[in-house]
């Protein structure tokens, strides 16, 4: 990392260290059970793992004892939503894992932590003990997903950091591994989005390194499609895709990309800011000390381009027109993918990166987001993404609701299978001044989606944005209606979704200026 990189974020840790330890109400967990709400534990949980990281690099050692038998007296390092019915302290999730690896390596780091016998037995108790010593496979070992490489990844590093034998972690950690990279198609597309690409393979990346330092096995050799992803999917810096649980700005960490660039050459997403540790919510150790070890300034240049991952069913296209970078990104796939959303044939327009027509990404977590009513919260929903009702129904869920996108000269077509008896086809075409659109499909009511409220006349609806304008021609002026939903983001913030809906009548052909 360039020094004055380096020196920043060493600044930032050591304004974290001198601040007072977070408060930590332990029932808290009990809340989630109450009333589904994830929040208001896991804000205090996150911020008591920054406090962590910022100790063990720069901090005092007394401070971080205190704070490592906190850590060890939790009821449970897993998230309550996590919890299932057996023992929460041994509950294996992403979040134990993590702070298993975590307490490992500060350890190694920390000659002066107190207790050193009992945060050992924790990490082995909790977490090490359960994965290695299970006969059975944990869900995410068979079921592949981000949390197959960052539950397997990060127990992986914390067993190395312990010293466990090599045929120990080869025997269960390698499978899992290997089974998730299985789980991308030769396009290298993640289904998950660019956040839980960080996520999943930012943790792979993480200990195939630490596993090539200890054993010269290069597990990243032929990953070059899969680290290739957010160089693919960038509509402009710090703008990005967000087709399911996304955000549109996801913070990549510096030490990450490095690392893949020098190790496997592939082309990186051009980066106008350099994160901060305050930008990673969830204050992982793996993000921070590989970002202090490998990191580097990446900036670069966004250019015009097509990508189309037809294995995971995406489209981004970007083109200069005027002064501004236009993009269009356009969603593939099926209906019961990992973080799904009812989305299949749902599109971005962006500007210089804002979503004029938006996809509205993740909301806030919560039991109904992931339970039985999942369709019905406004981020999953099809009615809160643009796409068209079909003789009146929604997409439906299911691995047999699919969308397969398909290459033309001028942009990409979207053969859509999701309404039951009725079928969709929906033609993008880049043309000089903007991007035609025409549906096919029977009874069609078209649905389109922002962060800002359109503006009708006659026959035309306008998205003015900060960045660019956007003109829909072709609206029916005599079913058009304007709907608004107010709704919470990931992390707890409010924010409306306005919706432009319609009467198909013909072409569209979408004005950018």
């Amino acid at each position: 990392m360039t020094d004055l990189l380096r020196s920043a974020l060493l600044e930032e840790l050591r304004e974290i260290a001198a601040l007072p330890v977070p408060a930590f109400d332990p029932d808290l967990a009990d809340d989630y059970a109450e009333t589904g709400r994830r929040l208001p534990y896991e804000n205090q949980y996150f911020a008591r793992r920054r406090h962590l990281g910022a100790l063990a690099l720069v901090g005092d050692g007394a401070v971080l004892s205190t704070v490592i038998a906190d850590i060890c007296d939790e009821r449970s390092w897993a998230l309550p939503a996590h919890w299932d019915d057996g023992d929460p302290r041994t509950c294996v999730d992403l979040f134990a894992c993590e702070t298993a690896q975590a307490l490992a390596e500060i350890l190694r780091l920390r000659e002066d932590v107190k207790d050193r016998e009992r945060v050992e037995a924790e990490i082995r108790r909790r977490v090490l003990d359960p994965f290695f010593d299970s006969e059975q496979a944990f869900w995410w070992e068979e079921r592949f997903s981000n949390w197959t490489a960052v539950c397997a990844g990060a127990a992986g590093m914390a067993a190395l950091a312990l010293g466990y034998d090599t045929d120990v972690i080869r025997g269960r950690v390698l499978p899992a591994l290997q089974a998730y990279l299985f789980s991308f198609g030769p396009d290298g597309g993640c289904v998950e989005g660019i956040d839980y690409w960080v996520y999943g393979f930012g943790y792979f990346t993480y200990f195939a390194e630490a596993w090539r330092d200890t054993t010269g096995e290069d597990l990243l050799a032929g990953t070059e499609a899969i680290a290739s992803f957010p160089a693919n999917v960038q509509l402009y810096p710090r703008s990005f895709a967000t087709f399911g649980d996304a955000a549109h700005n996801p913070t990549l960490p510096p030490g990450l990309l490095s690392r893949l660039s020098d190790r496997l050459g592939v082309p990186l997403p051009a980066i106008e800011h350099t994160p901060t540790f305050a930008d990673d919510y969830c204050a992982r150790w793996a993000h921070l000390t590989r970002t202090l070890e490998w990191g580097r300034e990446l900036g670069g240049e966004i250019a015009p381009g097509r990508t189309l991952l037809a294995d995971v069913g995406w489209y981004v296209e970007r083109r200069l027109i005027g002064r501004r970078m236009w993009s269009l990104a356009v969603k593939g796939g099926y209906n019961e993918e990992p973080h799904n959303h009812l989305d299949l044939g749902s599109f971005i327009i962006a500007a210089d990166g804002e979503q004029l027509l938006c996809d509205p990404g993740a909301g806030e977590y919560t039991a109904a987001y992931f339970g039985d009513e999942r369709y019905e919260q406004v981020h999953p929903s099809s009615k809160w993404h643009s796409v068209p009702t079909v003789e009146g129904a929604s997409q439906q869920v299911g691995e047999d609701s699919r969308a397969e996108l398909v290459y033309t000269d001028d942009g990409v077509d979207a053969y859509i299978d999701a309404y039951g008896d009725g079928a969709l086809l929906r033609k993008f075409t880049w043309t000089e001044a903007g991007i035609e659109l025409f549906d096919a499909g029977p009874e069609l009511v078209e649905s389109f989606i922002s962060r800002i409220r359109p503006e009708t006349e006659g026959d035309t609806a306008t998205w003015t944005g900060e960045r660019g304008t956007l003109v829909l021609h072709g609206v029916d002026p005599d079913t058009v209606r304007i709907e608004d939903v107010e709704t919470t983001a990931h992390t707890g913030q409010p924010e409306r979704l306005w919706a432009l809906r319609f009467d198909f009548r013909g072409s569209l052909r979408f004005e950018l200026l």
